[in-house]
């Protein structure tokens, strides 16, 4: 339907109301007008008079992204509210009938083509990005109605989104708030908590432990069993109930009074009438028998049990939470459950419930706060959603803790406020969420930039006067460094520097065992350091902190906000952007025993250059380094592929300097490439997680010969502290050598230290704690050997000419949990692993080894290693589907990918190769069989790869299908691989490493065929292949989408070219129920070992066949798998067939309803379990009503039969003669 500027839409054309993004983007593609309208919903909609007209008036009016407006349900007027940014509820009501800008909604798909496939809520992805690129604009006018269908009360719609059925949809929606809270800048880590802080009153100042809150007004018939169910509590601690009586006029003030004998009771009654639920609340925390924590009941509803009061209590101090929330069942008066039963609100999850809170309408029960916090933060003075506003505001800073067993009954019945609410009511009370949601977007999104503020050298100045001045103390120790005793010990052309500074006998003297470090106050986290330390806050997560105890002008502290390890891994990228952006200095950082004191909360330093040796003398040092890496052509390339410049960028040996050492010259901020070469071969000692490293980076000015670059000098450790440091007498030196010393600048807090320290005695110092010149060469050797070893594995095979085999990403499996074994040394984050390994999908990433991972990579350091999979799923959909263990060569890549972990081998083609043969055919195959295959896997792969890549430029799906109210077409190609080239099932090539032995023949055959493809008109061919034809291969579009490929045509296997036309039905039945010769039509157990592997041998009657169905089992199957009611079965009828005689169409008729199902797939998938052997099949019926298949062939049928072609090289052709009978009018061509 069009009219004039506007394309309008139904849900009900479409299979899923318009919920995927499949069917959205179809609505994309067919909309050619300004706007679109969508009808959203498969209600009757009747449109008022000028509706269409008067939003599209709207529209050009405001420049809104949509329009929407208020409605009938039936004749009742039913007004919807406003759109505000914090609107983020998925159930928000905009009615069924969206007017839309075009523009925006191709957009949505075309934006740097990273729209997800969502199955369910893709109007919601939808209607978030619309408010991000302009306004969502209510027009307050009742344009049109709608036939209202649902009757269900407000106080039962309400709880659909914990409804255990919609979970799946719920994670889906939860995914994309999380993703459109990223893209507003509100978005809040998982690990980005303030500390909680120390209670600010004494133990003496809170009475009780607890305090169970009630405010209460006119409940006469719930009041006592409340407080009833308070006082059964049984815990170890003291608790008191303080129920807030807001001037109840119906005896509910009287029950309370014959409590108040019990001393637990505290009946208040507020002097004033303006409070609401809120101010009751405030008013009860800040009374003096308020306790440490104060937990909520309402007073309809009851505890569960007697113990809640202790478990909540116990979460708090387990969980290090500032607010409890449990979980709650509802029931009725009789305290019968009621749907939908218990409510966990596990959509709260440690990782993303306080970002998910902004988009559900409510946090669980009972929540229980700690006092002193609440009093600083105090409740807003309203009736409704004022613990929500609590909770969202708390969850922006402190961790809240859950219990997601059942603690509380929230008893609804006729008397409850909010049983059954006006749709007046519920736009009110979701108009005031909406603002808190809002206001809380806002101040998450200010607190994140104030976080996120990047580095400024101005900044960093002007605060370190501040300061300086605001702190005389540290302003002195500053001004001595100008006067400090400092000497130079010349080292021949080169000197090292000594510093005597007694001020640092505080971090050089610490004791750094675990048992000192673990029992110290850490210096560095907010709640230790001296009041008048100020902070800046830094690039997300870090603080710049002027150090108390200097070494260096302008001596800066750049700790993370909280306190976690030192590594190395945690501060690369901030060091570099550092010392980037903060061009005057040079930034270090401290190994956790690597330093003067070994802080354990991670940090950098950093410092005014032109003080350290090694910097400032960098000019004599630079001439001095031998180049390690790049070393080879091959290198360069890769260097350059990252965006480098092979003059410019590399690794770096330090020479003639007073210890040895590695050298980073051209890393590029934010990227690491050349850092993290380096880091994946440096050794770990045992029980730790990274190598002992100093790192000192600063920025290295431009010339007018080379570009200004950043330089960072790294020394591997061997020892924390020299042996000097321990002795005594005259052999004993107070020195514990940090960045700052390796730089070459000693600092010794003792002056009989300084005073006889020698140049030979600094050498020795530094030399004592570094690694050795033949460590570091060591590690060089592995650096270059590690891309030499695939180098000459390609050479090995090949002349000199030849290039570089291309590399194949393969996707072997998926899930939550996975379990493998490296069987030979991995490099990993920068350590060697071996042995078994189990990664765990959680909060987003990769749980791995402690830590969590974006992802993972396993890299071989020797030639010959491997990994195995445990419970590989093979022939995944197919009637052989099993699982077993596989065993893979090459590169191992873990992806997180719609809340699955991705298991991807990468591989060179060639080796890839051999195990699709090996896995396809068997051992014992020919030779000119396997060469056939050789080149037929390699086409296919080399197109589906071409492919890919087009696709991820178009943005273009793999499948699609048609449907029409009787009838649906779906094609189905390969799958839409995103993350790699191809799969390592069936439905791709079947992939199965060095689990099946690579006989000698088929590395011949790779061999002998190295980068032969199969080409038309000068493209790659798509080589299709199927087990067995049936006597005549099909056409392409028969099983795919209608396109004529012309090296994909009808082809009679066997040596008689005739083919009889198969699309019509007679001749197709006759051929079908017949056997005739063909070069797949064998017996022989022997030529058929060659192509099938011991699975496979488990189908023995694959040139004919026959299934046989009772009604029953036909129409039981055929429902299930299509999603239909068609009743009982009545007949199966041919519509339309292929040149094989492969059905195309086939007619479903039911008692029901009739339907026509196609392509080739789609018939095969409906007929079985899994997959029937092919669509070339007759239908026959008894009396009963019984079916019975007679089929032809194994598979799809299109391009080379491998049966077929098994018996033609047993009868003497050569692959070159196989390949063009299966595939007319192609050649052959060599691509590498």
């Amino acid at each position: 339907m069009a009219m004039q500027n506007i394309d309008i839409f139904k849900a009900v054309d479409f299979h899923d109301l318009l919920r995927s993004t499949k069917s959205l983007k179809a609505v994309a593609l067919k909309a050619k007008s300004k706007y679109s309208l969508l009808y959203i919903s498969d209600k009757e909609v009747t449109l008022g008079y000028r509706c269409v007209e008067r939003m599209i008036q709207a529209a050009e009016e405001t420049q809104a992204a949509m329009i929407y407006s208020d409605r009938y349900d039936d004749t009742q007027p039913h007004p919807v509210i406003d759109y505000q940014e914090g609107a983020l509820r998925d159930d928000f009501d905009f009615g069924p009938l969206w007017l839309i800008r075009t523009d925006l909604l191709k957009s949505f798909f075309s934006n740097g083509n990273s729209c997800p496939r969502y199955r369910f809520s893709a109007l919601y992805a939808l209607r978030l990005y619309l408010s991000r690129h302009g306004s969502i604009f209510h027009l307050k006018e009742y344009l049109y109605s709608v036939t209202e269908t649902d009757s269900r009360a407000s106080g039962v719609k309400q709880f659909d989104y914990v409804d255990p059925k919609n979970r799946e949809v719920q994670l889906e929606n939860e995914r994309i708030c999380t993703e459109h809270l990223r893209s507003v800048g509100a978005f809040l880590p998982a690990d980005e908590f303030d500390d909680l802080p120390a209670f600010l009153e004494e133990n003496s100042d809170f009475p009780v432990e607890a305090s169970v809150i009630i405010p209460v007004r006119n409940r006469v018939k719930t009041i006592c069993d409340a407080i009833q169910s308070v006082l059964s509590q049984e815990a170890d601690f003291d608790y008191n109930i303080i129920v807030v009586d807001n001037h109840s006029t119906d005896g509910t003030s009287e029950v309370i009074a014959t409590f108040t004998n019990d001393g637990r009771v505290v009946h208040l009654i507020p002097e004033r009438k303006d409070l609401g639920i809120g101010g009751c609340w405030d008013f009860a925390i800040r009374d003096a028998h308020c306790g440490r924590y104060a937990v909520q009941l309402d007073s309809d509803d009851l505890y569960s049990s007697t113990d809640v009061l202790e478990r909540i209590v116990k979460a708090f101090q387990k969980q290090k939470a500032a607010m409890v929330i449990g979980s709650y069942r509802m029931v009725n008066f009789q305290l019968n459950t009621l749907p939908p039963g218990l409510i966990d609100h596990k959509e709260w999850t440690p990782d993303n419930g306080r970002n998910n809170a902004l988009r559900i309408n409510g946090l669980g029960a009972p929540r229980a706060f700690r006092t002193d916090l609440l009093r600083r933060i105090g409740f807003p003075n309203t009736s409704y959603g004022e613990d929500y506003a609590l909770g969202l505001t708390i969850s922006r800073h402190y961790r809240i803790g859950r219990i997601y067993d059942e603690l509380y009954l929230c008893r609804r019945w006729e008397g409850n406020s909010d049983a059954a609410l006006s749709v007046e009511q519920v736009n009110k009370n979701n108009l005031y969420k909406d603002s808190l949601r809002t206001m809380e977007l806002r101040a998450r999104r200010s607190l994140n930039a104030t976080r996120n503020h990047p580095v400024d050298a101005s900044e960093v100045t002007e605060f370190f006067h501040q300061q300086l001045e605001s702190w005389p103390e540290i302003k002195e120790r500053f001004s001595e460094l100008d006067s400090v005793e400092t000497k130079e010990l010349s080292i021949g052309d080169s000197s090292l520097a000594v510093q005597f500074n007694p001020c640092r006998i505080v971090s050089t003297g610490a004791k750094i065992d675990k048992k000192t470090i673990k029992a110290r106050q850490c210096f560095l986290c907010k709640e230790n350091r001296p009041s008048e330390q100020i902070s800046l806050p830094i690039e997300g997560k870090f603080q710049v902190l002027v150090n108390p105890f200097p070494i260096l002008p302008q001596h800066l502290t750049i700790p993370m906000r909280h306190h976690l390890p030192q590594t190395f891994s945690s501060l690369r990228n901030v060091m570099n952007q550092i010392a980037w952006e903060l061009e005057d200095t040079v930034v270090f950082y401290n190994g956790p025993r690597c330093g003067a004191s070994a802080p354990d909360h991670a940090h950098l330093q950093a410092g005014g250059k032109g003080i350290i040796p090694i910097e400032r003398d960098w000019k004599f040092y630079s001439s001095k380094m031998r180049k390690i890496w790049p070393a080879t052509p091959l290198d360069e390339s890769e260097l350059q592929d990252h965006g480098y410049s092979a003059t410019q960028a590399g690794i770096y040996l330090l020479r003639e300097y007073a210890c040895p050492g590695f050298v980073i010259v051209g890393e590029h901020v934010g990227e690491n490439f050349l850092t993290n070469k380096l880091f994946d071969v440096l050794p770990i000692e045992a029980e730790m997680k990274e190598p002992d490293v100093n790192v000192l980076t600063w920025k290295e000015k431009g010339t007018p010969i080379l570009e200004e670059r950043l330089v960072s000098v790294v020394f591997l450790r061997r020892k924390h502290r020299p042996d000097c440091y321990y002795a005594e007498g005259e052999s004993l030196f107070i020195v514990s050598p940090g960045s700052v010393d390796m730089g070459g600048l000693i600092i010794t807090p003792r002056k009989e230290d300084f005073d006889r320290m020698t140049a030979k005695k600094a050498c020795e110092i530094l030399r004592e704690v570094a690694a050795t010149e033949k460590e570091l060469e060591r590690i060089a050797k592995h650096l270059q050997n590690t891309k030499l070893q695939r180098t000459e594995r390609t050479s090995s095979h090949s002349n000199s000419s030849r290039t570089v085999d291309p590399q194949v990403s393969v996707g072997i499996c998926s899930g939550n949990k996975i379990r493998f074994v490296l069987n030979a040394p991995y490099m990993a984050k920068g350590r060697n692993e071996e042995g078994l390994q189990v990664a765990t999908c959680e909060n987003g990433g990769i749980f791995w080894n402690g830590n969590l991972y974006s992802e993972l990579t396993f890299t071989p350091i020797e030639e010959e290693a491997s990994f195995t999979l445990r419970d590989v799923t093979i022939g995944v959909n197919f009637h052989w589907e099993r699982q077993e263990a596989q065993t893979f060569r090459g590169k191992l890549r873990l992806l997180v990918h719609e809340d699955k972990i991705y298991v991807i081998n990468e591989l060179p083609v060639e080796d890839y190769l051999r195990s699709v043969i090996s896995s396809e055919m068997s051992a014992t195959s020919s030779l000119e069989l396997l060469k056939a295959h050789a080149v037929v896997s390699r086409s296919w792969l080399f197109f589906q790869m071409q492919k890919r890549q087009k696709n991820g430029e178009t943005n273009s799906n793999f499948f699609s299908f048609q449907r029409k109210n009787d009838e649906y077409i779906r094609w189905y190609d390969r799958e839409d691989h995103t993350l790699f080239d191809v799969c390592a099932d069936d439905h791709c090539q079947r992939y199965q490493g060095i689990t099946r032995e690579v006989a000698e023949a088929v590395s011949r055959a790779i061999d002998e065929t190295h980068g032969l493809v199969l080409t038309s008109e000068d493209e790659i061919c798509d080589a299709r292949f199927s087990k067995c034809c049936g006597g005549i291969s099909e056409t392409f579009d028969t099983c795919w989408n209608d396109e004529d490929v012309t090296y994909l045509q009808a082809i009679r296997d066997s040596e008689d070219s005739t083919i009889p036309d198969l699309r019509i039905e007679e001749n197709a039945d006759k051929w079908i129920r017949q056997s005739p010769a063909a070069f797949c039509n064998t017996n022989d157990r022997q030529l058929l070992q060659q192509v099938l592997n011991s699975y496979d041998q488990e189908t023995s009657d694959f040139y004919r066949w026959i299934i046989c169905y009772t009604r029953e089992e036909l129409s039981t199957l055929v429902n299930k798998k299509t999603g239909e009611n068609f009743g009982e079965i009545l007949d199966l009828i041919p519509v339309e067939r292929g040149a094989s005689g492969r059905l195309k169409k086939l007619q479903i008729v039911g008692t029901n309803k009739s339907m026509i199902i196609g392509k080739e797939l789609e018939i095969r998938r409906v007929l079985s379990e899994s997959h029937l052997y092919s669509s070339a099949f007759v239908v026959d019926k008894d009396n009963s009503g019984n079916f019975t298949l007679t089929g032809a062939g194994w598979g799809h049928g299109v391009g080379m039969c491998q049966i077929g072609a098994a018996a033609m090289s047993e009868k003497g052709y050569k692959y070159t003669s196989i390949l063009s009978h299966y595939y007319r009018n192609t050649k052959l061509k060599k691509i590498y």
